[in-house]
């Protein structure tokens, strides 16, 4: 089968109508309104799953095979904060720390924003492992140790287990809800914490290209728009589909 037959181009080929769709829609809008001028369109998945109530069976999977994780972590001395990181573990700690709502840059409340739109697709990969593997962990207790409350293996899965939903997303990250994730920051793997999709990439560089504060951001399954949103840093604002459809 030749390449620009399959799947792969296939699927490319819906995503290219899904975005000419998604920005004929903005641009009546737009009309509608009388806008000066019409906003760039940023196409993101669209997590479309119902919500359950979090299964005993992925809540006992996620703590066994936390509690693998921190038994291993835990053989080796806390990790001493103070002494001299390396790039990637600067990165992965910066990154984690948990940061006030004056801290947090204009981007990162559109990018949250937009990620509010999309609602977590990336976020479903995380099943009952949560990313959390020992390079986490490791920073993790040690961000405990530097705060002055060093816990102990049992603590540290307790701390886990109290931020474990009533429902989640079904067949998603065991900490994914209609919320959000439901962990600190801080207490988020290194993973989850630097991930930035192609889509949201897209959306930074069409925020430096065209010096606009907002954009419209279009979350859509493999072959339908399912959420639409104009966005800014003071949040996500809904567009019915009814309404510019």
């Amino acid at each position: 089968m030749p390449a620009r037959d399959g799947p792969i181009a296939r699927q490319r080929a819906i995503n290219a109508r899904l975005h000419m769709q998604a920005t004929d829609m903005v641009e009546r809008l737009a009309a509608a309104e009388s806008a000066s001028r019409v906003l760039p369109v940023i196409m993101l998945p669209a997590n479309t799953r119902d919500t359950e109530p979090l299964p005993r069976a992925s809540r006992d999977q996620f703590l066994a095979g936390l509690r693998r994780t921190i038994e291993r972590v835990y053989e080796v001395p806390v990790r001493d904060n103070a002494a001299v990181l390396s790039a990637q573990e600067m990165a992965a700690r910066d990154d984690a720390r948990d940061a006030s709502d004056a801290d947090i840059p204009e981007l990162s409340a559109v990018l949250g924003a937009s990620c509010a739109t999309c609602r977590g697709e990336c976020c479903t990969a995380g099943g009952t492992h949560a990313f959390l593997r020992d390079d986490s962990l490791v920073r993790v207790r040690a961000q405990f140790a530097e705060d002055g409350t060093p816990l102990t293996q049992t603590e540290l899965v307790d701390r886990y287990a109290a931020y474990l939903p009533a429902r989640h997303y079904r067949g998603s990250c065991v900490f994914h809800t209609t919320d959000a994730c439901t962990l600190p920051r801080g207490m988020r793997s290194n993973l989850c914490n630097r991930y930035v999709c192609g889509g949201l990439t897209q959306l930074t560089r069409a925020l430096d290209a065209t010096g606009s504060p907002s954009v419209y951001v279009a979350a859509a399954d493999s072959s339908h728009l399912r959420r639409i949103a104009r966005v800014s840093a003071s949040g996500a604002v809904a567009v019915s589909l009814k309404r510019i459809g």
